[in-house]
């Protein structure tokens, strides 16, 4: 368990072990369960193969077979064609919670594993059933779910939880931000109203932003008629 980076060599893989290797300037990572000497169960995008004049084509696997354009789904590949030629790290179970706080999304968990018996068993097992692993999804349902699927029997993922949350505080930070804006600029034009619309708005904040949008319309529409508001708010 490395604090820093979790890159472990090849040699040092136990069957059973989640592993993962970034992509793409490590803007996200490729999950997977090291099952045996030099092969991998991973879970792929199941999306319909595009016709072949769209496709770059590369070449199946020579040591494994492994076809990413054929191959959908749960699939079992070589550790070379899991990789696709970037790093090897090992996911971390059972980390305590101020090392948690330290590492990226997708990284580790606090929570505890089955041991490696039951989490080969697993990934064969939705390798080999006509379902798999469902459909593919992002956010919902990606290769991260699968594997911590396969360690824990749960269904989450830590790079999508990071993912929402980071598009939420975004979210909030522009709400926040046009709402200044926005008071200030009633501050200047409208004072009367100012002082009823930063309660309102203080009011608001907590609220997803299409409900946020669609009250402040309406108060746009008649500044005098809140009956609706104060209803909505209680």
């Amino acid at each position: 368990m490395g604090l820093i980076s979790n890159k472990i060599h090849r040699s040092n893989l136990q069957p059973g072990d989640h592993i993962y290797s970034f992509r793409k300037w490590k803007s996200y990572s490729h999950h997977g369960i090291f099952v045996e000497a030099d092969k991998v169960i991973h879970y792929t995008k199941t999306r319909k193969e595009e016709p072949a004049n769209k496709l770059r084509r590369r070449p199946a696997c020579k040591k494994c077979g492994f076809d990413r354009k054929v191959h959908r789904g749960v699939v079992i590949s070589c550790l070379d064609c899991f990789l696709s030629g970037y790093e090897l790290y090992r996911f971390d179970y059972e980390v305590p919670y101020h090392h948690f706080l330290f590492k990226r999304s997708g990284t580790c968990s606090t929570g505890g594993c089955d041991d490696p018996a039951a989490v080969i068993s697993r990934a064969t097992a939705l390798l080999n059933s006509q379902d798999g692993f469902g459909d593919y999804n992002l956010l919902e349902n990606n290769c991260e779910c699968f594997a911590i699927y396969c360690k824990t029997g749960k269904h989450m993922s830590e790079q999508a939880c990071s993912a929402k949350l980071t598009i939420r505080a975004v979210a909030q930070a522009i709400l926040d931000q046009n709402s200044g804006r926005l008071l200030e600029d009633v501050r200047v034009h409208d004072p009367d109203n100012y002082m009823n619309l930063k309660e309102k708005i203080d009011k608001l904040i907590p609220l997803p932003l299409n409900e946020i949008i669609a009250i402040l319309g309406k108060l746009n529409e008649n500044k005098e008629d809140v009956e609706e508001l104060e209803t909505m708010e209680k």
